[in-house]
């Protein structure tokens, strides 16, 4: 079993960098930190932990609503206002569609699909949620962002929150990132899994079940940190040797370019990036 100590990234993959780079800066209150001719990393100032964006050009597919990043605000008085704002400015951004403002399991919320073909989404979480157990509920943020930092909207995402993942049977994916990826399952219920690295911070992913699936290239990843070089060369080797038998769909070469890492295909055929 891994022993992750962060959970580092999220990859994301795009049809234009041009066109999708400017949903995070100017929508959601993130930050380009880094871009290459077909990369950017993007991180929101009151996150830790970053976002890898992938253009992967005009034939990129549409991917799954249910495979989405979420952004928390503060107040759900901000929520029907973010809605007003992101549908006045559709052609803009070339915004495909936004949801109406919607209620469900303590959290209120819009989507949207930017022209990369994903959806974002914008979410209040209510805090008594907190009272029923719900780790996710408190607050992503130590000091909230000033309105001047992201003037105009009426609204600020104060944090990056949360991605997503589908997967085909939901008692084999959980035993699968519990006993293999040695991720902590934070939430969830019937319908879904919230999964999380063991003492790491408020990031959490959403896994849920889905009978027909969209399977997603590798440019849509999770990034696992173990704690040294070695324990990702040990990891590999383990994983050469029994990773059929422990579910893993498909193993990638052992790269040392700088730092040790691998991808790997789960018993979902959801990717991961494991590195030091």
């Amino acid at each position: 079993m891994l022993k992750p100590i962060g959970m580092t990234e999220g990859h994301y993959e795009c049809r234009s960098l041009d066109e999708t780079l400017p949903i995070f800066t100017d929508l959601l209150a993130a930050e380009v930190v880094e871009r290459t001719e077909k990369q950017a990393v993007v991180k929101h100032p009151n996150t830790a932990w970053k976002l890898v964006i992938h253009e992967g050009g005009p034939d990129s597919k549409n991917k799954p609503h249910t495979n989405h990043y979420g952004f928390r605000v503060a107040s759900s008085k901000e929520i029907p206002i973010a809605h007003q704002y992101i549908s006045e400015h559709k052609a803009q951004y070339k915004i495909k569609s936004v949801t109406p403002p919607h209620e469900a399991h303590f959290a209120y919320s819009i989507y949207f699909k930017e022209p990369g073909g994903n959806d974002l989404e914008i979410e209040y979480y209510n805090p008594a949620a907190i009272k029923q157990g719900r780790r996710i509920a408190a607050p992503h943020w130590t000091t909230p962002i000033p309105e001047a930092k992201f003037p105009g909207r009426g609204y600020l995402p104060q944090a990056m929150t949360h991605g997503t993942l589908n997967c085909d049977d939901k008692e084999v994916s959980d035993q699968f990132l519990a006993n293999v990826l040695g991720l902590d399952i934070i939430g969830g219920g019937r319908t879904s899994t919230y999964i999380s690295v063991p003492n790491m911070g408020p990031w959490y992913v959403v896994v849920l079940p889905m009978a027909h699936r969209d399977y997603l290239s590798e440019a849509n990843r999770f990034t696992l940190k173990l704690a040294s070089p070695e324990e990702v060369e040990a990891a590999h080797k383990d994983f050469s040797k029994n990773g059929k038998q422990l579910g893993i769909q498909d193993l990638r070469e052992l790269q040392t370019n700088g730092r040790a890492h691998f991808l790997l295909s789960d018993i979902s055929k959801n990717w991961w990036e494991i590195t030091s």
